[in-house]
């Protein structure tokens, strides 16, 4: 049976929620005045500039009002005690509450998911230093573990935000400066969902990647011509054309790709998986058919306001776990990883030869090696090598071999050599051209106007936006639903002052000029 809340009146006649926890009871807010009570904890615990709040605990709802007055962006509240959400929710102060739709609260065994959820949804990339997490009064005794369940949650974000930083800073120009102009370029592409529609899932997909273990494997690669579809990763392609494999798709998905890996004159002709992020040169050379793969948030929320299909797996993080997540989108039921080393080879090398890397021996990246032992990996590939480990487990029906034969162990997946994998396959008369051929894959005449009708508006919101300023933009208007704005707050991340409204400035300046040139 779970705890019994009562409701107890305090000396100003607001409610206290209480829980009898044996002989003791166990209040949740002061018996005499509660909205002195609340403005103390804020004068101590809300610092001046907090915009965002994330909250562990409703109790009598005195400081959630009170921080509603002070903070002027989303507050998201945890309460760990269903009884007490039951007993305060239709109380007037949180009827009054929960007319805010900026104030969120979740509750439960459920609600610490939903938490999550909002965090990430509804804190923007830049506002970590505007953002506060605090439990109330009374929970950090009596809920320890929530407490710490929801520090853990918002600090995995802050870790999840600041671990791209770096990568936004280096390439933010380049990757808005590709989305503005590459949008045109999706006329007549081929929408991934739908391709999946046309797929033959016993096919299997070797998906190539550019890990120093790819040249042991690279001549078995041959033996799998008409047995499977070939996948690879843009830096694996040198070697594979030097090989005289040709492959059915190469992935490049990074915004300042080096062009090196385009040199062959074969290589323009292989269909190519992109998104907006990709680079305009290899775009506007490029003749063969372009797959549109998951975007960013800017360019994936027009398509949708588009009514055009998008991935139901999204990724973004980099060429090889683009490629496994659209080969799951297809619904691959074999999956076969190659070059997938994902740490540093015996001898020190990060990838094939001619394309390498400075080794970095860093002990915090020590792990499992594909035949035992430790190996040497970096925080990029640990991240990457999580989300292959945790798309393993989602998807465990599908049946996902590492052929690496080297380099880090992926929890999940059959460690089985690629020669005795391909021997199992049996010949296929399909023909990945002739899938990505059909008309029904491709974005039609009419979803391109309305995407580019989308691109046009989203210039004409930003310039509102630069006209409202930083307030009413963030705190006053629903600037969520304004896709132009994930560009905007994307350009404010990469940069260090230390004034948020002044980076709010200069990234809506930026990003103006940017759709000058366009429009």
């Amino acid at each position: 049976m779970g705890n019994v809340c009562s409701l107890m009146t305090a000396d100003d006649g607001h409610l206290v929620p209480g829980l009898q926890k044996g002989e003791r009871m166990v209040r949740f807010g002061s018996l005499y005045d509660g909205a002195y009570a609340a403005e103390r904890w804020i004068i101590r615990h809300v610092p001046e500039g907090t915009e965002y709040a994330v909250v562990t605990g409703m109790g009598d709802g005195q400081i959630l009002s009170e921080m509603a007055e002070q903070i002027p962006g989303f507050i998201m509240v945890y309460e760990p005690e269903e009884a007490i959400y039951h007993a305060m929710i239709n109380t007037p102060i949180f009827q009054k509450l929960r007319k805010m739709s900026r104030i969120m609260i979740t509750y439960g065994a459920d609600g610490m998911k939903e938490l999550g959820e909002l965090v990430q949804e509804l804190l923007n990339e830049d506002c970590l230093d505007t953002v506060i997490l605090r439990s109330l009064p009374v929970y950090v005794r009596e809920y320890p573990d929530s407490c710490h369940k929801v520090k853990e949650l918002y600090d995995q974000y802050r870790c999840d935000v600041e671990f791209m930083k770096a990568g936004i800073q280096r390439f933010v120009d380049s990757m808005i400066h590709n989305q503005l102009r590459n949008i045109p370029c999706m006329k007549d592409g081929v929408i991934l969902p739908r391709l999946r529609k046309q797929w033959d899932s016993q096919i299997p997909v070797i998906l190539v990647s550019a890990g120093p273990s790819l040249e042991k494997n690279i001549e078995e690669l041959k033996k799998a011509s008409g047995k499977a579809f070939i996948f690879c990763a843009d830096a694996a392609l040198p070697l594979m054309l030097e090989h005289e494999i040709i492959p059915d798709l190469v992935g490049c998905t990074d915004a300042d790709k080096n062009m090196n890996c385009f040199e062959n004159p074969k290589s323009l002709e292989i269909p190519l998986l992109v998104t907006t992020v990709s680079p305009v040169s290899l775009l506007q050379k490029s003749m063969a058919p372009k797959i549109w793969g998951d975007d960013l948030p800017f360019v994936r929320e027009i398509l949708v306001k588009s009514d055009v299909d998008i991935p139901k797996i999204p990724c973004y993080l980099g060429v090889s776990t683009t490629l496994l997540a659209v080969a799951l989108e297809l619904g691959a039921e074999k999956i076969i990883l190659v070059g997938q080393d994902l740490a540093y080879s015996a001898d020190g090398r990060s990838h094939i030869s001619g394309r390498e890397e400075r080794f970095q021996k860093d002990e915090n990246y020590l792990t499992e090696g594909y035949y035992g032992g430790m190996v040497y990996s970096r925080p990029d590939w640990t991240v990457f090598r999580e989300w292959m480990e945790d798309a393993v487990k989602a998807f465990s029906d599908r049946t996902i071999i590492n052929a690496t034969e080297g380099g880090s162990r992926i929890q999940g997946t059959i460690q089985k050599p690629l020669s005795e994998t391909i021997d199992k396959m049996t010949s296929t008369d399909i023909r990945f051209q002739n899938l990505i051929g059909q008309s029904g894959v491709r974005m039609t005449i009419n979803e391109f106007k309305r995407v580019m009708r989308e691109f046009r508006k989203a210039g004409d919101d930003l310039k509102k936006i630069c006209e409202d300023g930083y307030e009413k933009t963030f705190f006053e208007s629903n600037y969520m639903s304004m896709p132009v704005m994930r560009l905007v707050v994307h350009y404010m991340k990469s940069l260090d002052d230390s004034d948020r409204k002044s980076r709010f400035k200069r990234a809506t300046e930026y990003v103006r000029s940017c759709f000058l040139e366009i429009f």
